[in-house]
């Protein structure tokens, strides 16, 4: 299929990503996900995620986690970082031993590889299609998703110059995302919201799926969809 160089793609508002904003609101709680309705520790934890995951290239690990709140106890960072699993801002595994997910970011591997442009920052993996392409708006930088379609295994890519798509390949690409959120997103629909070569691709896949709620959506939607859910995530 063929590539789309020297794009324009900018995010692009529609009812529809509107939309599904507004629904993602109420449902996955975005107001304690952005930081609002924590304490000061609690969000100071949240943000630490956020920002050190692209420089480590990997989500801290819980020790890093507490050598850098030393001023808490133990205990306390436990606490906090329960509560935050509780609250869904992060996942971690069942013995709590590690974070698996800190939204945007995985710290596991998955299908959308993340490069950056900025020397600062090491690749990293993001949780679904939309989560990588709200990475740029999140760090205020210059990526590039690399990816599969979940039917075919064909090769997505996108390059991401000053919140632009400059490379799209293949062409045809579109973003399904799902709706089905059950107290958690990595478990639920972070599994579901992926890239697609093309329409027909997504058809097939749709046929041979148990049916799930959601949308389908183009390209500039998605963009815009990312942009949303993460543009204010480290913004004070």
């Amino acid at each position: 299929m063929s590539s789309l160089k020297n794009a324009h793609i900018k995010p692009e508002y529609t009812k529809k990503a509107k939309k599904i904003f507004q629904k993602a609101y109420k449902s996955e709680n975005l107001d304690v996900k952005f930081g609002r309705k924590l304490s000061d520790d609690e969000n100071n934890i949240r943000s630490y995620i956020l920002s050190q995951s692209p420089i480590l290239g990997r989500i801290p690990s819980i020790e890093e986690i507490k050598r850098s709140f030393f001023r808490l106890i133990d205990k306390n960072v436990d606490l906090i970082l329960n509560k935050l699993h509780n609250l869904d801002v992060i996942h971690m595994n069942n013995n709590r031993t590690m974070i698996e997910a800190a939204y945007p970011f995985s710290g596991l591997i998955t299908s959308h590889l993340i490069k950056f442009k900025n020397e600062s920052y090491k690749d990293i993996y993001a949780m679904c299609a939309v989560d990588a392409l709200g990475i740029c708006f999140m760090l205020d930088c210059n990526i590039s998703i690399n990816s599969r379609c979940v039917h075919c295994n064909e090769e997505v890519k996108i390059e991401i110059e000053n919140k632009e798509i400059k490379y799209l390949k293949p062409e045809s690409v579109v973003i399904w995302f799902d709706m089905e959120y059950e107290s958690c997103c990595s478990t639920s629909i972070c599994k579901y919201t992926n890239f697609f070569s093309s329409l027909q691709h997504f058809t097939e896949w749709q046929k041979d799926t148990i049916k799930r709620k959601g949308y389908l959506l183009q390209v500039q939607e998605a963009f815009y969809l990312g942009k949303l859910f993460f543009e204010k995530r480290l913004k004070k």
